[in-house]
């Protein structure tokens, strides 16, 4: 998608009307990528979700619970930059309201908006940046939160129930190699493979918010 993409507000929609239209697999590509990105959001949520109901974010996991948090942030704000990009009429509306959270913050808001967008909105300047922010700002910032949350969990060890052996400073369990290892694998397959029919089959242009 980076590769063909145009960030520039007089082609970037054109550029994703060739990509969907004309490119080879680019509807499919486009569509696993619309997908995956709200299945990764959903499964934070998830993750969190247990997280907080099972109690695994208190000591000594205070800290890891607070970079998932920071991850969740940035993928909510990673999906937002990825909507704008488009350009089109649906994500127009998302970047105008965007403008007018930022206006009504006191004093500054205004200046706020100015600069970001380059000038009076929409300015010249918001989808580059945008894309920027999209395809190198946030995914490196996602990559060091994400190691650093795995660092953690193999520091603090994972959480476990209560049970013979069991401490908090061991696992009890199924070693991660192979056992873990390939489920994992098996999981990035299974959901590959569901991003892969939804982006195939759920990813009308109706669905996609190609209007203008």
């Amino acid at each position: 998608l980076a590769m063909y993409y145009k960030p520039d507000p007089n082609s970037a929609y054109e550029s994703i009307r060739h990509i969907t239209d004309d490119l080879w697999a680019g509807w499919l590509v486009r569509g696993m990528h619309r997908w995956g990105a709200s299945v990764f959001i959903i499964l934070l949520f998830l993750h969190m979700g247990r997280v907080f109901l099972f109690g695994a974010y208190k000591y000594p996991r205070e800290l890891n619970w607070i970079i998932g948090v920071f991850i969740l942030l940035l993928a909510m704000l990673e999906g937002f930059t990825g909507y704008s990009l488009p350009d089109d009429l649906l994500s127009g509306t998302g970047v105008r309201a965007a403008d007018g959270f930022m206006k009504s913050i006191p004093f500054v808001g205004s200046y706020m908006s100015f600069f970001i967008f380059g000038g009076e909105f929409p300015g010249d300047a918001i989808i580059p940046r945008l894309f920027t922010v999209h395809v190198l700002l946030i995914p490196g910032l996602l990559l060091a939160l994400i190691a650093a949350h795995m660092l953690l969990l193999v520091y603090h060890k994972h959480t476990q129930w209560p049970g013979p052996g069991r401490t908090e400073d061991n696992v009890v369990g199924f070693p991660m190699l192979p056992v873990y290892a390939a489920k994992a694998g098996g999981f990035f397959f299974i959901v590959f493979g569901v991003s892969a029919i939804m982006g195939g089959l759920l990813s009308s242009r109706a669905l996609m918010g190609e209007n203008r």
